[in-house]
């Protein structure tokens, strides 16, 4: 099953370069914030900077109740932003090292499927893994605010009618982000539709279950008040710890790699080393959390 699907991966990667246009393709690329006109990664770009700005004003402890009601929202924004726009893409390309379709069809590197570690490794360039595409996953970031829509503590069908809409607007822009990065070579086409499903589950799962969000939202507006004994700023602690999980995580997959890319596979030294980094910061992270979780859960699970 997964060499079919391999198969039909690169020719329809094939055929979309080969029907390409280049119009399209060069206006799904840009960004304004590489000094070219807006593209199609912008949008989502502009609300994770808004939402930063607002993050940082409304995690100070000395600003009024008004901004602090929006902390739960916020919070959900920028760890969801974090873990899926650069912990789970470049975690994923840093490991995974795939080859890019112009990489392969010029003869520099060898083909391999998205299941399969590639030959690149990441002190050739934090960015030449072709698995995930980080330009699809960007867009896939519009999907935070139809969350926070869906899920209103008081939903109203409009709350609900603007997710939907929302959503699939979305899925549509990460679909065409994907067809786009493929007609330019850049990427396979699954590398874009590959990362939809992931990115989705992830959100959904730092929504529910990691920062239940929709309970966080009821209890401030229940009480009116924002937890105050909450430390300010304690998500750029907790994510500084996540990232830590990371590089440990990633260290042992990286000394896995070495099996197969490295005679004899020295970097599997690796491995164990990061079983242990992984194992610290993971115990100082659930610390944090369970510290932050309680103010607002009795008994936290």
């Amino acid at each position: 099953m997964l060499v079919a699907l391999s198969v039909l991966d690169v020719e329809w990667t094939l055929w979309l370069h080969e029907h390409r246009d280049p119009v399209f393709g060069e206006w799904m690329r840009r960004t304004l914030f590489e000094g070219d006109l807006p593209g199609g990664s912008d949008p989502a770009i502009v609300f994770l900077l808004v939402a930063l700005a607002l993050y940082l004003v409304a995690g100070r402890r000395a600003v009024p109740e008004g901004l602090k009601v929006w902390r739960p929202m916020l919070t959900f924004v920028i760890l969801a932003a974090l873990a899926g726009a650069l912990g789970q893409v470049h975690g994923l390309k840093w490991v995974i090292g795939r080859a890019r379709p112009y990489e392969v069809w010029s003869g520099d590197w060898p083909y391999t499927a998205w299941f399969e570690f590639g030959p690149h490794f990441v002190t050739e360039g934090i960015y030449y893994g072709s698995f995930p595409s980080g330009h699809t996953a960007a867009v896939l970031a519009l999907l935070i605010p139809a969350y926070l829509l869906w899920f209103h503590p008081q939903p109203r069908w409009s709350h609900r009618l603007s997710a939907v809409v929302l959503g699939l607007l979305v899925l549509g822009g990460a679909i065409a982000m994907g067809a786009a990065r493929v007609m330019t070579a850049h990427h396979w086409l699954s590398d874009g539709l590959g990362i939809i499903f992931p990115t989705w589950a992830l959100l959904h799962w730092i929504h529910h279950h990691l920062l239940k969000v929709s309970q966080q939202r009821f209890y401030v507006l229940f009480n009116g008040i924002y937890p105050s004994s909450v430390p300010a700023y304690w998500e750029l602690r907790f994510a500084g710890w996540c990232f830590l999980l990371l590089l440990g995580v990633m260290a042992i997959f990286l000394g896995m790699r070495s099996i197969a890319f490295q005679d004899p596979p020295i970097l599997l030294g690796m491995t164990p080393v990061g079983g242990l980094f992984s194992a610290w910061a993971f115990t100082r992270a659930r610390d944090l959390y369970v510290q932050v979780m309680s103010e607002f859960f009795e008994p936290v699970p």
